[in-house]
């Protein structure tokens, strides 16, 4: 485990402006219907914001663009393997 974002890891992210933390996998939503315990949310790596933190790390920023076309920008707080 060096930290770095990538499938399989459980992410934790403070979205720009805000106090509170959200945390979810990184990964193939398939999963879920693996495991029922599974509590997270699940973001492909190919999504928009799962691309936007691969290879990055914990004190990183990473800056993706919305559906809607704005950008929205991260902080990255952990990654640790799920």
């Amino acid at each position: 485990d060096d930290g770095v974002v990538e499938a399989g890891m459980k992410v934790t992210i403070r979205f720009e402006g805000d106090d509170d933390t959200e945390s979810f996998l990184l990964g193939s939503r398939e999963v879920l219907s693996l495991d029922s315990a599974v509590d997270l949310d699940v973001f492909s790596p190919t999504s928009p914001l799962g691309a936007a933190l691969l290879g990055k790390k914990a004190g990183d920023t990473a800056t993706y663009e919305a559906p809607n076309g704005s950008s929205i920008t991260v902080e990255i707080v952990e990654a640790i393997p799920f």
